[in-house]
């Protein structure tokens, strides 16, 4: 068995030979070491059985030999893998990047280090071959070969191969695609990204007439997506799908032809594009989806436009439960800040001290989140002292309600939305619900709550930006 060398400078002169690999699969596969090449059924046995000691062999040793084996042959893989990934993008000419770039990201077995999974196929563990004892590797330092091992099963399908399984985890690796979008690369079709929500942070860069552009387009789309049951790279609208946009336009008093419909399609697709790699990159990369050509006098598509290879149901179906999350999020964060402010209006009415500061509640709070003032200066313009203005206040109170019943009301609206088919396991599993709501805690912390109660005890020159105060500021301009 032959495994490449590792490390930071990848060398890929030759191959290095692990003769303890080699010894273990001239024992186990002796029929077949004579031969100059497998056949495919006979190479998918080999994968299969090697599999199989490395999941359940009772023998731990044998286990992290087949492991080792396996490892040989799926960094192969992830070699041949990352040598086509510049061409998907057509980055050659370019020369961004090459593929040995792409390596480090992904080749970090050393081939030396003996390696098992936990009886639960989650966790890697170090063999120490001389006393048979193991050590678990911390979470997100595991060697990558064994974590496509750990997630391969070829009991699943005939239709699946380790091959097959490992160029699909190599080009989803997070590092790779992070690397890409660094470049503006590997990023959702235009088609694909007009699907999503709009996001809010847009809605100062798009027109009244893109939003319905937009509403139109996944009325249709969509729909026909669904009916179809299309799964994979979103492709371009056919031109039936076009005509009934246009009608749905016409409707509201826009009228676009066919090749108009196209392109603001695309120029609304292409600050969707942004704004992703933005959330993604904390930068943008701008790809024009047109290029002019003097031949012709006119617009072509760009040739060099990146588009995300086809995509597996699950990464879609994740990405839209993480979208349904962020919406639904927002959405009921907004609800919660403006009840809990008409509560503590209310409270303060029937507040004997403070009666009086019930209708300036709502310009105190303008005065802190969106002037930026300190509750000593906001008590200054009030003629009051800061501890009163405190009092009135009571930020620290009002971020914990606001946060309790966001998690709440969260919790219940997601249930409703996304977990209506899963009444039966929520019956069964007792402790689902109990991890549902401590996720639903830390998303909500992590998404908004973790900042803005920072922003409570930062410098006051310091502009508060978290979710919770930008829709705090929201509300009151609204």
């Amino acid at each position: 068995m032959q495994i490449l060398p590792i490390g930071e400078n990848v060398q890929l002169k030759k191959y290095k030979e692990i003769s303890v690999a080699k010894e273990f699969f001239k024992i186990q596969f002796s029929h077949l070491t004579s031969q100059p090449t497998l056949s495919t059924e006979e190479n998918k046995q080999v994968q299969t059985v090697l599999w199989e000691i490395f999941r359940s062999k009772d023998d731990i040793h044998q286990r992290a030999l087949a492991g080792l084996c396996l490892r040989c042959y799926v960094s192969h893989r992830i070699l041949i893998t990352c040598k086509t990934i510049p061409h998907i993008y057509n980055v050659s000419a370019e020369n961004l990047f090459r593929y040995t770039d792409l390596l480090r990201f992904v080749l970090n077995d050393d081939g030396k280090t003996l390696v098992i999974v936990d009886s639960e196929g989650k966790n890697q563990h170090i063999l120490n071959h001389h006393d048979g004892t193991t050590r678990p590797i911390p979470k997100g330092r595991g060697f990558f070969s064994v974590d496509i091992l750990q997630r391969f099963n070829p009991n699943l399908g005939s239709k699946e191969s380790l091959d097959n399984w490992t160029t699909r985890l190599t080009r989803q690796n997070q590092e790779i695609k992070s690397f890409l979008w660094e470049f503006g690369l590997a990023t959702p079709s235009d088609w694909g990204l007009l699907c999503k929500s709009v996001p809010r942070s847009l809605s100062g860069l798009l027109l009244t007439e893109d939003y319905e552009i937009v509403k139109a387009f996944q009325t249709v789309y969509q729909r026909d997506r669904l009916k179809t049951r299309q799964k994979g790279r979103c492709s371009e609208p056919t031109p039936s799908q076009l005509q009934e946009m246009l009608h749905l336009l016409q409707q509201i008093n826009i009228t676009f032809s066919p090749q108009q419909l196209i392109y603001h399609l695309k120029r609304i697709a292409e600050i969707l594009r942004q704004d992703w790699l933005y959330r993604k990159t904390g930068s943008t990369k701008t790809v024009p989806t047109e290029v002019y050509d003097n031949s012709t006098n006119d617009y072509f598509e760009n040739p060099e436009l990146p588009y995300y290879t086809d995509r597996e149901p699950e990464d879609i179906e994740l990405e839209k439960l993480q979208e349904i999350c962020n919406n639904l999020f927002e959405k009921m964060l907004y609800q919660i800040i403006a009840e809990v402010i008409q509560q503590r209006i209310e409270d303060l009415q029937k507040s004997r001290g403070y009666k009086n500061f019930a209708q300036r509640f709502q310009e105190g709070l303008r005065f802190y989140y969106q002037e930026n003032k300190s509750l000593s200066e906001i008590g200054k313009l009030w003629q009051i002292e800061w501890s009163k203005a405190r009092r009135i206040f009571q930020l620290e109170n009002f971020l914990e309600i606001v946060q309790y019943r966001t998690e709440e009301i969260f919790l219940e609206k997601l249930l409703q939305s996304v977990n209506k088919y899963q009444s039966t396991r929520i019956s069964h599993e007792p402790d689902y619900l109990k991890n549902l709501a401590a996720e639903i805690r830390g998303f909500a912390y992590e998404k908004t709550f973790k900042e803005a109660k920072a922003e409570l005890v930062t410098s006051k020159r310091q502009i508060k930006n978290s979710l919770f105060a930008r829709l705090i500021r929201l509300y009151l301009n609204n």
